[in-house]
Order: C-alpha cells, then structure tokens, then sequence
C-alpha cells in the first residue's frame, strides 16, 4: 500500500510539470498574438503600436533620439487651473465693487488701480511656481497685463462707457482680449445686421485646431538642454527658429482657443491675439500683426490713455467714416505710422500690393484698399509728423515688452537673464531703422524684390531668435509639453521623449 501511494503521488506530481510546461509555452506563443492585437485607450478610441511620425522620420532618413520623459503632473494641473480661474473671478468682483462704490473721483480711482494692480503683480509670487510651467507662464503674463487693463477701465474709458457694460463684459475687459464696442456698433451699421457674438467665436475654433496640429508637430523638433548644447551654433540658431513658430503656434492654440471659448460662454465677441504675422514682409508689420493683446494695451494704457478717452466722446456723438475706420485699423500700435503723410501709401498697402504679385497674404491690405482712393482724393497733402519722438516711443514700448517677459520667465521658469529684454530692443531698433530707410528712400525701399525683403526679415529673426529661446531651452518648457502631448495623443505605451534632427545630424 505505500509503495501504491507512492507511485500515485509521483504520477499527479509528474502531470502537474507537465501542465505547468504547457502552460508556460502556451503563454510564450500567446505573446506575440497579444502584441499585435489593436490596443484601445479609456474612450475607447484605437491606439497605435508606435508614433507613426517617427517611423516616417526614420523610413526619410532622419535621425531620431529618444531620452527619458517624466510623466505630466495632470492632477496639479487641473487644481491650478481651478485656482486660477477662481483668482479671476474673485479680483473681477473686487475690481467691480470698487469701480462702482469706491471710485466716485479721480483720486478714488487711482487709488483703486493702485490696490487691485499690486494684488495682481503679486499675484505670481505669492502663488509659487507650481510645476505646471504652461500654468505658471499664464499667471505672470495675465496679472500684468489685467494691471494695466485696471488703470485702462478705472481711469481712461469714460463712465458712460463703463456703465453700459454687463458684469460679464467687465470680467472680459479686465481680463480677456473683447472687441471694442464701438467697432462692432460700426460693422453693424456698414453691414446693416448684428452679428451674433457665439457664433463669431465659434468660427475661429478651425483655425485654433490647425494650430494646435502645427504645435504638436512642432514638438518633434524642439531639443532637450543636454541635446542642444551639442549643436553647432547654426543648428542652435535653426532650432530656435522653429521654437519660435512652436510658440506662435501654442500662444495662438491656448490663448485664442481659451479666449473663444470664454467668449462662446459669455456671449462676447473676441479679438483675434495674433493677425497672420508670418504672413508679413517686414519688421514693422510682423510685430503689429504679432500678440495684438499685448500691443493693444501697450498702445492704449502707456501712450495713447489720455488723447483714447477725448476720441471716445467724439466718436460717440457722430459716426465715422469708412475710409477714416481703414485708416485707424491699418495704424500700427508701434506710432511709426504717424510719421508718414496721410496721402503716402502704408506698409500694409505698399507691402500689400507687393505680396498679392508673390503671392503673400496681407490681412490688413483688403481694409485698405476700398478706401485708398477716395482717401487719397478728398484729403489735401499732409506733412510728415516728426519721426524722433515717434521713434523714442516705439523703443520704450519695445523696452516695455522685454521687461514683461523677463517677468514672465522669472515667475515661471526662475530665469531672469535679461536676453528676452535684449531680444525685444535689438527689434525695436530694427523696426525704428526699418521705417527710418522707407521714410528717407521710399523709391530704394519700392524697388526693394518680395522674396528679399523676406528673407532679411528672416534673416534678422534667424540672428536673434536664440535671445528669447534659450530660456524656454533651459528650462526644458517645451519638454514638459511633449510630456503632456503623449496624454493626446493615440499611441500606446508612449513614455519616452522623442527629438528629430531636422537639420544637420547629431555629433559623432
């Protein structure tokens, strides 16, 4: 009987290998079946195996290098985006209360710009920098920004102005970037209907998706620190010129993408930030057509408050003129426009008809062109305005810029450096030069091909581009959005970075 038992233990132990073998090869053979099946993602949407851009970098014959990505803080993300809506929201009823029980006189108002305008530049420091750099970047430039726009509605619109506007019209004039009342009231009357202001915004939102495809592309190419600092200084230069479509194309995703869906929720109609500045073929047109929210203030609060607030009355007491509405929409906000003569052609119609023989699109040429020259007939000859004081201006609002993105960068990235404020300068004076050689040789500057004066225009930003890029590639801003890009992405198991050289290959 035990040798019987014995036997029996040892056959159930030998079947029990056998299982276990057959088994394990089941598996091993299972594998490969697994691995080709098609993946799905939370929603149910299809995942690729592998990111189909890279395999065709690598099939075209581009290098790709891969490095280790930290997985994106969505969690913070999402309470900081929270915290800082709540923040708006809460200075938007501070700012409201005060206007309308506080700020009777002008020494009342002042002081009430003075109160919410320390809150809001202290705003960022008293926040910290959080992790979420794209966050943390909007804190700093919205505070600063909405701290002029507080001195803009307390002490430059007029009352009746104020007055007329719902508390939701407050909220976007303090803190997005609306169309001016007065613009629309005219449109209205030139086109005999009321446009709806959702739909308005709701139209823009194609061109946001496009921009949003071009961003996340543009991801591929943008090189961490430790891959830059191995580049040639020409491939250095190169990379920071697609960093700064990169970040064209992510202001214009976020900031025109928030700000439509803001004006859809309110029943605002939105200005467009950015006016096609890639588009252009100068200087002085590219950075009156780039980041018009910030222009806008700029022009308005620093230099035009006062003579802004006595044009209001006037153009609320008699309707303008068509030609007169091109003229102002077709000014630039950088006040060199003001040094040419009212009958001698702008940049936006000198360049205008150059660009439509190249093919260039000029956004603000067809304004001009119905009115050039009923314009042209009705006005006598005017002198040229004095060029000095004007230039002076657009440097100090150049100046002015530089110091709101060291701002900016301090606040997001810990960086003040002072090459963004040496950026914008060196753009500054370029754009004085600029309007200096049209004013003085406009016959030379006429004679001037498209295609060259695109390309030094290019040139120029080729030469200076890596002033403003280097601190967004130190502080490796953008890696943390190609962290970030693998959330949007269909592709499953996606948690290393991914660089292409583009242009030239990594040092051997």
């Amino acid at each position: 009987m035990r040798d019987a038992h014995l036997h029996l233990r040892a056959r159930r132990l030998a079947a029990r290998k056998c299982r276990s073998r057959h088994t394990q090869h089941a598996h091993t053979h299972a594998l490969p079946e697994a691995l080709g099946q098609r993946q799905y993602n939370s929603w149910g949407m299809p995942l690729f195996h592998t990111d189909p851009l890279l395999d065709l970098a690598r099939k075209a014959g581009f290098k790709v290098v891969e490095y280790d990505l930290p997985p994106y803080p969505l969690v913070t993300a999402g309470w900081q985006a929270l915290s800082t809506l709540g923040f708006m929201v809460g200075t938007t009823v501070l700012s409201y209360v005060l206007y309308y029980t506080v700020g009777k006189t002008y020494a009342a108002r002042v002081g009430c710009v003075g109160l919410v305008s320390a809150i809001l530049l202290a705003w960022p420091v008293f926040a910290g920098r959080s992790g979420c750099m794209m966050l943390d970047f909007w804190r700093p430039a919205l505070g600063f920004r909405s701290a002029l726009l507080v001195y803009d509605i307390f002490c430059i619109r007029t009352r009746e102005e104020v007055d007329n506007w719902s508390f939701a019209r407050f909220f976007c004039g303090l803190w997005a970037f609306p169309m001016e009342e007065e613009d629309i009231a005219e449109r209205e009357k030139r086109e005999g209907f009321k446009r709806n202001a959702r739909w308005e915004n709701m139209k823009g939102y194609p061109k946001v998706f496009i921009e949003g495809i071009i961003f996340l592309g543009t991801l591929y190419i943008l090189p961490p620190y430790a891959i830059a600092q191995t580049m040639s200084q020409l491939q250095y230069h190169l990379y920071c010129d697609a960093m700064g479509i990169s970040i064209l194309m992510a202001l214009a995703l976020f900031g025109d993408g928030l700000l439509k869906g803001m004006g859809i929720i309110l029943g605002i109609e939105m200005q467009d930030m950015f006016e096609s500045p890639l588009s252009t073929i100068n200087i002085r047109l590219f950075w009156s057509h780039w980041n018009r929210a910030i222009a806008a203030v700029f022009h308005r609060v620093i230099f035009a408050g006062g003579k802004k607030k006595a044009a209001s009355k006037q153009k609320a007491a008699a309707s303008k003129r068509v030609a007169q509405l091109a003229q102002e929409k077709r000014s630039h906000l950088d006040h060199l426009s003001e040094t040419e003569a009212e009958t001698s052609r702008t940049d936006d119609e000198d360049g205008g008809a150059r660009a439509r023989k190249s093919g260039l699109k000029m956004t603000s040429s067809k304004q001009a062109e119905a009115p050039k020259k009923s314009s042209a007939a009705s006005k006598p000859p005017a002198k040229k305005s004095s060029f000095l004081p004007k230039a002076a201006a657009a440097i100090v609002t150049f100046g002015m810029s530089g110091i709101f993105h060291e701002h900016i960068t301090y606040n997001t990235m810990g960086i003040a450096d002072g090459l963004n404020f040496l950026f914008f300068l060196a753009n500054g004076v370029a754009t004085v030069a600029s309007t200096w050689f049209r004013r003085t040789y406009p016959e030379l500057n006429a004679k001037i091909p498209t295609l060259v004066a695109v390309l030094m225009l290019h040139t120029f930003f080729l030469a200076v581009i890596p002033l403003f890029c280097t601190v967004f590639i130190k502080s490796e801003f953008f890696i943390q959005m190609e962290s970030l890009k693998w959330h949007l992405l269909p592709v499953a198991n996606a948690k290393r970075g991914a660089f292409i050289y583009l242009f030239g290959q990594p040092p051997k």
